[in-house]
């Protein structure tokens, strides 16, 4: 499950491939539901309950999205067309904290230390805590 989770965070980047616009339809919502159900679908083919595949299908969903808005709070693009294919427009976020701070490499995984990875780190401890204190 983790590594299908891990390989639908970075799904959307395969439009660097050069078959559309980079952040275009690859990292719409219409993209992520769809891949979402596929993976489920050709990933977890053995018998599972109804509630079960949809929770997989509800991670990986949230695992594509959340590279759509990870590259949504970014100020080197020029947004990520969340609504593709029916609109072209393309959005960020209002705080766009991760950029390039004066084209320092060091900076720039500082900011996504702080923006990204220690958010993560905190809510996987809390989902682990509770995890345990209900079991």
């Amino acid at each position: 499950m983790c590594l299908a989770a891990a390989a639908c965070a970075a799904l959307p980047d395969i439009d660097v491939i050069g078959f559309t616009a980079h952040r275009g339809i690859t990292h719409s919502l219409t993209f992520a539901v769809v891949a979402a159900l596929v993976a489920t679908l050709l990933l977890f083919r053995e018998p599972l309950a109804r509630r079960t595949r949809v929770q997989i299908a509800l991670t990986l969903l949230v695992a594509l999205l959340s590279h759509s808005c990870l590259d949504a709070l970014s100020q080197y693009s020029w947004g990520v067309e969340f609504l593709a294919p029916f609109s072209q427009h393309r959005f960020r976020f209002v705080w766009t904290p991760l950029g390039r701070p004066n084209g320092q490499i060091f900076g720039q995984l500082v900011q996504e230390a702080l923006v990204v990875f220690l958010p993560a780190v905190v809510l996987a401890w809390l989902g682990l805590r509770r995890r345990v204190e209900s079991a």
